[in-house]
């Protein structure tokens, strides 16, 4: 008897721990989502984007779409405003875009050629065939310059008003991503050998290289060049003093019982740097403390596919921006949706 009492018993507790344990999951999870809908969602393109940008303040989106080529868009009340192209009567896949640190300038680029945009005219400025491939591309102030990362691992300061090249900027590996400053004066690459260079564009020096574990996929500047954010896939993210290069803080986004399993896509500093907003592959949001690396607050974009319809997965955020003013912050998702969040906290 007692052995059949104890054969009968332990699969009965068996049972209620798994399902003890499906009942927390499940509260968990749904405890992350709750209060996540967007106060405004639409979608910027079909199927997807090769690109994408906000201005920092987040008043417009510049996509690089699969089916239309470029646009430009109003996040006020999701208008598309103008369709850019290189080339007339023919979609461009316009692989690389940024606006300028003020928001009224964008630079699109195909393999081999970049476009200046008017923001507010939408009309064409300049046009310039690239020195090589562009892989990665970002503006300086008033788009005096623009900062090429070419396949190879090849860089160039590049005057877009007249044409010609101000540094070149060589490197001992393929770029795997780039970062600017908002002042022009500091760039920041990734390289596919672990190391990220510092480098002082006012006469095309480096500052700095620092040796990391593994590589860095993802990369910002503050303002001032004075921060830099690095995230490796999967395993850190860091905020940096770039004048010392010591690392300063981590971002606390592990938990110990649930690893996090999602990789930082985008990053932007705000707030004279003491606070950083990112985006990442599992469609988060979120707002950090760059001082002590806590979390603000965190948002999760919708399930929503190109077509309108839920998904079984979240798209990665590409492309973040926050408006203090307005108290409001965006993602723009890789299959092409622009998703517009209330801000709770400053």
């Amino acid at each position: 008897m007692d052995g059949q009492l104890h054969t009968q018993v332990k699969p009965i507790l068996l049972g209620t721990l798994k399902a003890g344990i499906l009942l927390f999951c499940l509260f968990f999870l749904s405890a992350c989502y709750l209060g996540q809908e967007p106060e405004a969602s639409w979608s910027t393109s079909v199927e997807g984007v090769y690109s994408a940008d906000f201005s920092a303040d987040g008043l417009y989106a510049a996509v690089g779409s699969f089916q239309h080529g470029g646009s430009l868009w109003r996040t006020d009340d999701g208008e598309r405003l103008y369709n850019w192209n290189h080339e007339a009567d023919e979609n461009t896949a316009i692989t690389a875009l940024s606006f300028s640190p003020e928001g009224d300038y964008v630079v699109t680029a195909d393999e081999r050629t970049l476009v200046l945009w008017d923001v507010y005219e939408g009309s064409a400025l300049r046009f310039f065939n690239s020195p090589g491939e562009i892989r990665y591309i970002e503006l300086t102030p008033r788009a005096d310059k623009a900062l090429l990362g070419l396949s190879g691992g090849e860089a160039v300061l590049f005057d877009i008003q007249r044409g010609g090249i101000i540094h070149e900027m060589e490197h001992s590996a393929e770029i795997i991503n780039q970062a600017i400053s908002a002042d022009g004066r500091y760039a920041l690459f990734s390289l596919s050998n672990r190391i990220t260079v510092f480098w002082d564009l006012r006469d095309g020096s480096v500052i700095r290289e620092l040796n990391h574990d593994s590589r860095v996929h993802t990369i910002a500047l503050s303002e001032d060049g004075s921060l830099g954010f690095l995230a490796i896939q999967h395993r850190e993210a860091a905020i940096f003093d770039m004048r010392s290069g010591e690392k300063m803080t981590h971002l606390r986004y592990n938990n110990p019982f649930f690893p996090s399993f999602s990789s930082f896509l985008a990053a932007r500093f705000y707030n004279g740097g003491q606070q950083l907003l990112t985006g990442n592959t599992t469609g988060a949001l979120e707002l950090w403390n760059t001082t002590d690396g806590s979390r603000v607050e965190r948002w999760v974009t919708p399930k929503t596919n190109s077509l309108g319809v839920v998904s079984a997965t979240n798209s990665a955020v590409v492309a973040v921006a926050k408006h203090s003013q307005e108290q409001q912050v965006f993602a723009l998702t890789s299959n092409g949706y622009t998703h517009r969040y209330s801000l709770e906290l400053n």
